[in-house]
């Protein structure tokens, strides 16, 4: 049975899970590079397919990926009817593609010779770095969002990495390497 969800606990997922994972300190994004890389690049490309997907939507599916790494974690399925929309699930979808073995095959077998996703703590950890990108994420659009409107962080996503990001709308993933003890 799919756990209702309220708007409050859509809303602070974020912070739930800064909580529970920490955050990336500043100056020290160029270590997340491998995976802010694709995720920024898939929400770029559908950007540019779609103009009306903002930085309002982009935050919404964070907070959807979130949920769903937090259900994976505690065994909870969420109901997301309602908070899944067509006007933000592309990113979500795209979101997803880049770092999620759940949802993107290619990411889990590249995963499976890593780590052992039906243990719970390789998955904590496997899920550690998305999280902390997309807490990052969130903060950087509401940053660009309030200093260039809506599209602000596509704007500046257009001119830090609109170069080497291809125009196509294929998505692209990174799968970090376990640490061996």
């Amino acid at each position: 049975m799919k756990k209702q969800l309220n708007r409050y606990k859509f809303e602070k997922i974020s912070n739930m899970m800064t909580k529970e994972f920490g955050k990336i300190a500043k100056g020290e994004e160029n270590a997340y590079a491998m995976l802010f890389a694709p995720m920024e690049g898939n929400l770029l490309k559908l950007h540019r397919e779609n103009p009306d997907r903002n930085g309002r939507r982009a935050i919404e599916a964070i907070h959807v990926c979130l949920l769903l790494v937090d259900g994976y974690l505690t065994d909870t399925e969420y109901d997301l009817n309602g908070y899944r929309t067509p006007e933000n699930e592309a990113f979500v979808n795209g979101l997803l593609m880049s770092f999620d073995p759940f949802t993107n095959d290619e990411v889990r077998e590249a995963a499976a010779g890593y780590w052992d996703l039906t243990s719970p703590s390789d998955l904590r950890s496997y899920f550690r770095e998305p999280v902390l990108c997309l807490l990052r994420i969130e903060k950087s659009i509401a940053l660009w969002t309030e200093e260039g409107g809506a599209n602000g962080y596509f704007a500046y996503l257009e001119q830090t990495i609109g170069a080497v990001t291809p125009r196509d709308l294929k998505m692209n993933f990174s799968v970090q390497v376990k640490q061996q003890p």
